[in-house]
């Protein structure tokens, strides 16, 4: 059965998505896929890619492209008050915490960076929700370990603010597809399904991949692990 033939040509009317980082394969494609739907879109890209990236959807019904650092606190914060202001309301957050292979960084930095972005982002957009948030991240393996750390944080975040009722937050990890040619099409509708469905039952989806064995070693195949959860907070 075909899932994309049971919603309506524009399931999305009507939503809002912030995409942070928009200027990757993953972001650009989301874009492209969400804009189809019917969706709304807060594009973000770096001042370096900025010009760029903006003359490349200039005209697009329903997006609004803005330069941002996801570095900076106030950048990130600037971002959402601007995307808040220009539709009103703001659904969806997607955020991508895999870093490009060209930055040279261990496990354990691109682990720590990720999650630094991740909690600069909450905090910047907490200001701008309603009632309900659906935050996606795009991550590798590690991607499921920012469930524990964003419910601590925001437990820390409401108790010290008071903030009253306290939104709630639907957190979604989605791992990129590896060494497949139409990886960026395949996790671009995996985010849109996640936003078209208003409600999600806790799923735990695990792919496990058997690793050629060297014939040398007669040792059980390694398997790679990625999983996949969407969950409500």
């Amino acid at each position: 059965m075909d899932l994309e033939s049971d919603w309506p040509a524009r399931a999305l009317t009507g939503k809002v998505a912030a995409i942070p980082l928009a200027t990757t394969p993953f972001g650009e494609a989301i874009t492209d896929l969400v804009l189809a739907h019917g969706g709304r879109l807060a594009l973000g890209a770096s001042p370096a890619q900025f010009e760029a990236f903006d003359a490349k959807i200039d005209g697009r019904e329903g997006t609004h492209c803005q330069h941002v650092d996801l570095d900076r606190p106030h950048s990130l914060s600037e971002f959402f008050q601007i995307a808040f202001a220009q539709f009103e309301r703001l659904d969806v957050v997607v955020l991508e915490l895999a870093f490009s292979k060209r930055r040279r960084m261990t496990t354990e930095k691109a682990i720590e960076a990720g999650t630094r972005r991740l909690l600069y982002c909450l905090d910047a957009v907490l200001p701008y929700i309603g009632r309900d948030l659906h935050f996606i991240c795009v991550g590798p393996a590690s991607g499921p370990a920012v469930i524990p750390i964003t419910t601590a944080f925001l437990a820390a975040k409401f108790a010290t603010t008071r903030k009253t009722p306290a939104p709630r937050i639907r957190m979604s990890i989605v791992s990129p597809p590896e060494e497949s040619a139409a990886g960026e099409v395949a996790l671009a509708r995996a985010v849109v399904h996640l936003m078209k469905e208003a409600r999600s039952p806790d799923i735990l989806e695990t792919v496990l991949s058997p690793r050629p064995r060297p014939r040398r070693q007669p040792r059980l195949p390694r398997f790679d692990a990625r999983s996949k959860l969407c969950v409500q907070a």
